[in-house]
């Protein structure tokens, strides 16, 4: 997967002076964006399954301000912030560690509506 965003030639480059130095790690990027439209922020990590289970986590959509976590195969597998900048952050470990999805276990989940 090409990722074309400053970050990953960033943590391209610290992958690997840390494996020229013997960390023997693969390099294995989180995809990320984020925009500015008009007043709202909205910033993802990860990657989006069709198919994914998707909880709020933080915030309510209809006060636009809100954290959503997408789950797959009972792992953590992407991060969406509308207007939570430091939620996301936070959150973005989630993504990287692959947590179990039952660490959002106490918010009913939702399925996004299939378009056909």
């Amino acid at each position: 997967m090409r990722l074309e965003h400053r970050m990953n030639a960033t943590e391209q480059a610290m992958a690997a002076a840390g494996n020229l130095l013997g960390d023997a790690k693969p390099f294995a990027p989180v995809p990320y964006f984020w925009t500015d439209q008009y007043d709202t922020r909205i910033q993802a990590y990860g990657i989006f399954p069709p198919d994914a289970d998707v909880r709020i986590v933080h915030g309510d959509p209809v006060d636009g301000c809100f954290a959503a976590a997408y789950g797959h195969h009972g792992r953590v597998v992407g991060v969406l912030g509308w207007n939570t900048p430091r939620q996301i952050r936070t959150l973005r470990r989630l993504v990287v560690e692959r947590a179990s999805w039952t660490a959002f276990t106490v918010v009913p989940a939702l399925r996004p509506a299939t378009v056909n």
